[in-house]
């Protein structure tokens, strides 16, 4: 009978253990920013990455999904020797991603082009992909915030991702590359992306 009880009490310390880090009210998010910056290569840290916003959905295992057509950064401007350059973020795929409310784990991995705007570039100038792995973890010499129940909120960050050098630029690509820093295989970042999700996942 002692062993029978055991035997009973694991069973369900581990069924206990295998529900701990879930989400309770699993469904769809958006999940807003409003603080944050991009390094690439080297540039000046880029404050247009917390205008970013991800339109996605969180299911009861933690999962995170968002639809390519859910990440969104609105275009903006870097000063170039031929006048301004737009700078168009185009997501490669859907980004996937963790959140477990308990631990506060929040994570995202989002992969992306940029396309380098301006008359004097064809159309298919840019540079990719990039493989952004945010955490609200540890990553490189970057710390960020993790999740919390109280607020919805977290703080990502990504410290080792490398940037190749540009392609598709009509043969400026030396030039464009020696202006940026690419390719960059380290120095690059995410630091500081303070988020909001705007439903309150909770775990039990």
């Amino acid at each position: 009978m002692k062993k029978l009880n055991a035997v009973s009490l694991a069973s369900l310390l581990v069924s206990a253990l295998a529900l701990a880090d879930t989400v309770d009210n699993p469904g769809d998010f958006n999940l807003t920013f409003d603080n944050g910056v991009l390094k690439i290569g080297t540039l000046d840290p880029i404050s247009q990455i917390s205008q970013l916003t991800l339109a996605g959905s969180v299911d009861g295992d933690g999962n995170v999904t968002i639809p390519a057509e859910g990440i969104v950064l609105p275009d903006f401007q870097v000063p170039s020797p031929v006048g301004l350059v737009t700078v168009r973020f185009v997501p490669l795929a859907d980004a996937t991603g963790t959140l477990i409310p308990l631990t506060g784990e929040a994570t995202a991995a989002v992969s992306y082009r940029i396309s380098l705007i301006h008359p004097l570039l064809p159309d298919t100038c840019g540079i990719g992909p990039i493989d952004i792995n945010l955490t609200s973890d540890q990553d490189g010499d970057y710390v960020g915030v993790p999740y919390s129940m109280d607020d919805g909120t977290a703080t990502y960050v990504n410290g080792t991702f490398g940037v190749p050098g540009s392609d598709g630029c009509g043969g400026l690509e030396d030039a464009i590359d020696g202006l940026i820093g690419l390719p960059a295989p380290s120095g690059n970042y995410v630091d500081g992306l303070h988020g909001q999700f705007d439903t309150i996942f909770v775990g039990s």
